[in-house]
């Protein structure tokens, strides 16, 4: 099976690279062409095009996104253009040929208003511009219907990015004899090789494996995160446990005294994972447990 992987040199992208790698024929794209993608602007509606008329592909995966929660705020147009017209394009290049596609999504579709975990049916209604151009987004991928699995996501971490939050968190507790982190938002951390590990049995289950016949007349979505839930502050908290650091304290950080944050965040993105259990018969491991293995490889 051919898979174009969309936004190949970002975090999600790169592991679902190396995932998929020795077992499907990848081709990897990113506007950058950086770590040995294929460049392509996908917010070129021709660039796109040329893409799909120079290769032939049996499966899409878009995790490409402009996904600076606060850049999207600054730069709502721009915005717009990565996540949904980019995501509008590539829909209609599969539409046409019948390609089906793998769309990642956020729990930033949410308000955060909820406190328990949203469900698919949950009516969307996010309050930034990130989750308002990733429901966009949403939508233009939805118009493939049956051949079109959404999974939305929450809070990613794992080797590839060395400006994350958990990174900077190590950082500061191995420098830093008091660490402040903010305590105001409540997700389910995930384990990108996890996800990685999810868009993979979603894109089996549109191309006909174990799962044939067992599609919906209409696009599958599915919410996926590791189990359980954590603010940062919690977080960090376990990162020190851990990793056994001794000498440093982590505080609470109020969120009115933090500034250069434009955005205003859902304070609870938790999501139920019930219907992805359902359909593939596994239940995600908590993300304590992915970050363990992420920290101290076991």
């Amino acid at each position: 099976m051919r898979v174009l992987v969309t936004g190949g040199s970002g975090l999600l992208g790169a592991e679902l690279v190396r995932q998929l790698s020795g077992k499907e024929e990848v081709l990897a794209v990113s506007r950058s062409g950086a770590q040995n993608t294929y460049m392509c602007d996908l917010r070129n509606a021709s660039e796109t095009a040329a893409l799909f008329q120079n290769a032939s592909f049996d499966l899409v995966i878009h995790t490409a996104a402009y996904s600076d929660v606060d850049g999207c705020e600054r730069n709502p147009e721009e915005a717009y253009r990565s996540n949904a017209l980019a995501t509008r394009y590539l829909a209609e290049e599969c539409l046409s040929r019948h390609i089906p596609l793998v769309y990642v999504s956020t729990d930033y579709v949410f308000d955060g208003q909820k406190r328990s975990p949203y469900t698919e049916e949950d009516p969307t209604c996010p309050i930034n511009v990130y989750g308002m151009t990733k429901l966009a987004g949403e939508h233009y991928a939805g118009k493939l219907g049956p051949l079109c699995a959404i999974v939305r996501t929450s809070w990613l971490f794992g080797r590839g990015n060395p400006n994350s939050f958990v990174n900077a968190i190590v950082a500061r507790l191995e420098n830093e004899k008091e660490v402040g982190v903010l305590d105001d938002q409540e997700d389910a951390p995930t384990d990108v090789k996890d996800l990685a590990g999810a868009l993979r049995k979603a894109g089996e289950y549109l191309t006909g494996g174990k799962n044939k016949g067992r599609r919906d007349a209409g696009v599958s979505l599915f919410h996926f995160c590791n189990s359980g839930s954590a603010t940062r502050y919690a977080m960090a908290l376990k990162i020190k446990e851990f990793l056994g650091l001794k000498g440093v304290e982590v505080k609470r950080v109020d969120r009115k005294g933090v500034t250069g944050r434009l955005a205003l965040r859902p304070r609870y993105g938790v999501m139920s994972t019930r219907r992805y259990e359902a359909v593939f018969g596994e239940k995600p491991r908590s993300w304590e447990e992915g970050l363990r293995e992420y920290l101290c490889g076991s």
